[in-house]
């Protein structure tokens, strides 16, 4: 780690290789578990890796409708006031949360390569069939950026299908 907290939280976002996506998106309305297999070489001992495991609850999707009637448009033309009617027929946010829970968290640590241990756990991933697991490589420290990269990534991949079904059922209001 560096001096710095920010050059370190950076490094270690760019550093997140997902290596197996959960196969099934957020729930759209209900909270989603995701389990997480975090694989990271411990930084003074390159044969030593520390496998962590444990669960992120996705909190079910709210949508935010923002307030367009709030919204003048004085001085502008038609093109803006019409796209400003586009935008609030149109456009809703859907909002996430999550929290990391700690009663399944573990860790262990082995040796060997990083890609060989990581290529262990992904294939057991697999084999499981769980369709809520992910499997990623990150930095040792800070460790947890790479679960809020992780959920990050698990957002914006699910956004799309939650907003379909959401519109399916008209509640996207």
């Amino acid at each position: 780690m560096s001096s710095d907290p920010n050059f370190d939280r950076w490094h270690a976002a760019r550093n997140v290789k997902i290596l197996v996506y959960p196969s099934q998106e957020l729930e759209t309305f209900g909270s989603t578990l995701l389990n997480y297999h975090l694989v990271s070489e411990l930084p003074d001992a390159p044969s030593k890796i520390r496998i962590r495991e444990g669960r992120l609850e996705a909190h079910q999707p709210r949508v935010i409708v923002p307030d367009f009637n709030e919204i003048t448009v004085e001085g502008l033309g038609e093109d803006a006031r019409e796209y400003l009617e586009f935008l609030r027929d149109n456009m809703r946010i859907l909002r996430y949360g999550y929290r990391l829970k700690s009663d399944n968290f573990s860790e262990q640590i082995v040796t060997g390569s990083i890609d060989e241990i990581a290529g262990r756990v992904k294939a057991g991933v697999l084999a499981s069939g769980d369709r809520f697991s992910a499997v990623l490589t990150g930095v040792d420290e800070p460790w947890e950026i790479a679960l809020v990269e992780l959920w990050r990534r698990e957002v914006e991949r699910s956004a799309e299908h939650n907003i379909r079904e959401l519109a399916s059922k008209n509640l996207l209001g």
